[in-house]
């Protein structure tokens, strides 16, 4: 009983962190439109056609920000100069 328990375990944590790498994944950013909610600020509407993801740096048509992390439902992003961090929420 308790190694069936164990097993189970390990493949909810495995689900769980593939899940996480997938909507931190510049896969998952990109395919997503994203509005601009609080804090830096890169652009109001960010989407497929006006911005692009190079090693976890967004670069839009204003200014390129760092990805600090993603819930899925919502996009940190990390001015490079100033450090000051923003908000995009999901729309898609």
């Amino acid at each position: 009983m308790r190694k069936r328990v164990i097993k189970i375990l390990i493949v909810v944590i495995g689900l769980f962190t593939i899940g996480f790498i997938y909507i931190n994944s510049s896969f998952f950013i990109e395919k997503q439109e994203w509005k601009y909610a609080e804090g830096t600020h890169i652009g109001d509407w960010l989407n497929k056609s006006n911005m692009e993801i190079n090693d976890r740096i967004i670069y839009s048509f204003q200014r390129k920000a760092k990805i600090v992390f993603s819930t899925g439902s919502s996009l940190v992003i990390e001015n490079i100069e100033t450090k000051e961090r923003g908000i995009y929420i999901n729309k898609s």
